[in-house]
């Protein structure tokens, strides 16, 4: 593992030094960033047989056997060797992802990589260079945003580890993230950030649904939970989505004036009226609204990256594909292809 991961550094330092020197060091910090999490990552087995390791944990990795299992037989997602070993974040994150938009439009800034295309946000391993790259883009008048990610496909490039912090997530949760990133592995669109990590998301919702329903009684209270969770989820992106469009009409009716503060203004209405959602937790919705004075036009952004599509997947699926998931990703894998 070790051997193939320093051939694609290699390769990719080939590749960069026929670019520019800022790709080369880029290059080279996150593969070896990668390479760093693959090496110090341990096999299953081995947390598996340490009686120390609390059984409550035990449990989820098993699940995410069974998870994984279900995933490459049941739902059609191409069989890998990613999450066979788990890497200790020992508490933090995994990686510090940066995105940008224009200050008054929701048009992302996007990078451009090789091989790879290009994509509306850069991770970074280390938290200073993170800082700098969105204060330089902060500098040219972007809004800019720095999120800590503990998940993430890299597309076949390195066997994938287990996050130690996925063990903290619900049964549900785990089965979304997890089917969510083997289906990028599956089905991948360069210079097509949008599709891909909304297809991602639809593809996670469904399959976790259909995962706890092939594993529990319909009735069960996990199902519920499940449903309840995912319930508010579509509330809390159909109120997003909305207040998407309102500041799209907001910066269009402003045309080349700055409204900083009309800005905030509008954004906030957007965060408080999330109170008037009828959901079974707003949990999540206090999380968000504790930000609010720190939320710009990234929030936004970033939820239309992951969501926008949703609806348009949805009825796809239902209307040419009668609600059938295999005949619906079978399609999806013959049209397109990974890298």
């Amino acid at each position: 593992m070790l051997k193939r991961g320093l051939k694609i550094i290699l390769g990719l330092f080939v590749v960069l030094c026929l670019l520019n020197c800022k790709s080369i060091c880029y290059g080279l910090q996150q593969g070896m960033g990668q390479l760093k999490i693959v090496w110090k990552a341990k096999p299953l087995d081995e947390y598996l047989k340490d009686k120390n390791y609390p059984d409550s944990l035990k449990a989820k990795i098993k699940l995410i056997e069974e998870i994984k299992r279900f995933a490459f037989d049941s739902l059609g997602i191409y069989p890998s060797k990613n999450y066979t070993k788990m890497y200790d974040q020992k508490g933090l994150p995994g990686m510090y992802v940066v995105t940008a938009c224009e200050a008054y439009a929701l048009k992302s800034y996007k990078w451009s990589f090789p091989i790879l295309g290009e994509f509306s946000y850069k991770g970074f391993f280390k938290k200073k260079k993170a800082v700098k790259e969105a204060q330089k883009l902060k500098n040219e008048g972007f809004d800019t945003d720095i999120g800590e990610v503990n998940a993430w496909s890299t597309l076949g490039w390195f066997k994938d580890p287990i996050m130690s912090s996925m063990l903290q997530k619900t049964e549900g949760q785990l089965a979304r993230l997890l089917i969510h990133e083997l289906t990028h592995g599956t089905i991948f669109v360069k210079n097509d950030v949008q599709f891909n990590e909304n297809l991602a998301s639809f593809i996670g919702d469904k399959g976790a649904l259909m995962f706890l329903k092939n594993k529990y009684p319909k009735d069960s209270q996990v199902i519920k939970s499940y449903l309840d969770e995912l319930s508010d989820l579509q509330k809390i992106r159909a109120h997003m989505h909305r207040g998407a469009l309102q500041l799209k009409k907001f910066y269009k009716e402003k045309g080349a004036l700055k409204p900083e503060k009309e800005k905030k203004v509008q954004i906030h209405k957007v965060l408080d009226n999330m109170d008037t959602l009828s959901l079974n937790s707003f949990h999540k919705v206090r999380r968000i609204q504790a930000l609010k004075h720190n939320l710009n036009n990234t929030f936004f952004t970033d939820f239309l990256m992951y969501r926008e599509d949703q609806k348009q997947l949805e009825k796809t699926f239902n209307e040419d594909f009668g609600g059938d998931f295999k005949l619906y990703f079978d399609s999806l894998k013959e049209k397109y292809t990974t890298l």
